[in-house]
């Protein structure tokens, strides 16, 4: 194991017992030598890790403890642990008062139990390419929500040459708790809810799965079916949006929709990165582009994490087919570059320990630095217009040769014909 053991080495020394340096200086050589003797099979192979992974990884988790030792009250929120959602939402708002002059936190709605929904904005730059983060739109995936704070708590502190690049090329919009109503009944309750904890008419079951209430492909069963009624994980609400939770995010990803270059939805587990659709096993117009993305993740997945194996494709072929969710709605009527990201192995399923918590963290933050890097050079080059006019075209001609899925009637939100935002 490449980094757990990192990991473990972290969380079970007291910041009163060692200063930062003492811990560094002791720990260090060992490491070293556990990290430089691992070995992990790919294609039947036994290879050597990659200097240039070692030491990233090395930088990365020094980088870590070095901050959270030194620069945090764990009192507030605790990056090494999993928290409920007032500590989060303090989190976020104690981030605002401190980087005021470019981070703000926007609440765009509220949950059926009246807690509130929120985004954070970091926007250094005043750019115009907003990259578009959320998790916890399952309760129970607890390690979506860790991964997303910790990308915020490195986006804010790091000062490496990547977090500036990424903090001056783009507008971050990053929610980390869609559904604070059913992460909150995990923490107290129930710790495998899935759903939100909206009452259904006419049952005695509780919770819409948010991620099956989307407009694109949306199916709607009635809430008496057994496989798919009001008491199963997936029922998938009377109506598309029909929730405030899924309706807030809506409006909210409509709002920066002209600006709106990258969007991605964190999710546990099965290490997997997938792109639409889910509903329909069509391939997406920009199959081409997608696959650029594809590969520039698998390669940083094998670089840090090769131990690991991770698959790349769309849900439907990698994972299921399913009606509804939020991918297949960001892709169609916001960005064609849009994700779900799955984190964790099969072994953790949806509950990975909190030694587990930096692990995925940082091959979260170094995939996403992968692909904001591609996504920016991109921008720079042309290449992202151009595939999006090229994308737009075929989407035109093939408009009226298969009716698709979910398709609105309303014009408000199906995209313009001239391929225009």
């Amino acid at each position: 194991m490449l980094l757990p053991c990192l990991c473990l080495a972290v969380v079970t020394v007291s910041p009163a017992a060692l200063s930062f340096s003492e811990h560094y200086s002791h720990s260090k050589q060992r490491w070293v030598q556990q990290m430089k003797v691992q070995r992990t099979k790919r294609s039947g192979e036994e290879e050597p890790i990659r200097d240039s992974a070692f030491d990233m990884l090395t930088q990365e988790s020094f980088r870590w403890v070095e901050d959270i030792f030194t620069n945090h009250d764990p009192k507030i929120y605790n990056y090494t642990g999993y928290n409920s959602f007032e500590p989060m939402k303090k989190e976020l708002y104690r981030l605002e008062e401190e980087y005021k002059s470019f981070v703000w936190v926007e609440k765009f709605g509220t949950s059926h139990e009246n807690r509130d929904l929120l985004a954070i904005h970091i926007n250094k730059n005043k750019s115009k390419h907003v990259v578009f983060l959320n998790s916890l739109i399952h309760a129970r995936e607890w390690i979506s929500g860790a991964v997303t704070m910790n990308i915020i708590h490195r986006l804010l502190k790091y000062t490496t040459k990547d977090a500036r690049v990424l903090r001056d090329a783009f507008h971050f919009i990053i929610v980390p708790c869609l559904n604070p109503d059913g992460y909150e009944y995990t923490m107290f309750k129930n710790r495998m809810w899935r759903k939100n904890r909206e009452p259904i008419p006419g049952s005695d079951c509780k919770g819409v799965d948010l991620n099956r209430n989307f407009l694109y492909g949306f199916k709607s069963y009635p809430s008496n079916d057994k496989e798919h009624g009001a008491c199963s994980e997936v029922y998938s609400g009377p109506t598309a949006l029909s929730t405030r939770e899924s309706n807030a995010l809506a409006q909210l990803l409509h709002w920066y929709k002209p600006s709106l270059r990258y969007y991605v939805d964190y999710h546990s587990y099965g290490n997997m990165w997938l792109n639409a659709y889910g509903a329909t096993n069509w391939l997406p117009r920009n199959d081409l582009q997608l696959k650029r993305y594809r590969e520039n993740v698998e390669k940083s997945f094998t670089m840090t994490l090769g131990r690991d194996k991770w698959s790349t494709g769309n849900v439907y072929d990698v994972l299921y087919q399913c009606h509804g969710i939020v991918l297949d709605y960001a892709h169609y009527y916001i960005t064609p570059l849009s994700f779900t990201v799955e984190i964790g192995s099969d072994f953790d399923e949806f509950t990975p320990p909190d030694t587990r918590i930096n692990t995925y963290a940082i091959s979260q933050w170094l995939a996403l630095v992968s692909q904001l890097k591609l996504l920016k050079t991109e921008l720079t080059s042309g290449l992202y217009e151009k595939d999006r006019r090229l994308n737009w075209r075929s989407a035109k001609q093939r408009k009226r040769r298969a009716a698709i899925p979910g398709r609105p009637i309303s014009k408000k939100l199906r995209r313009d014909d001239d391929g225009s935002d």
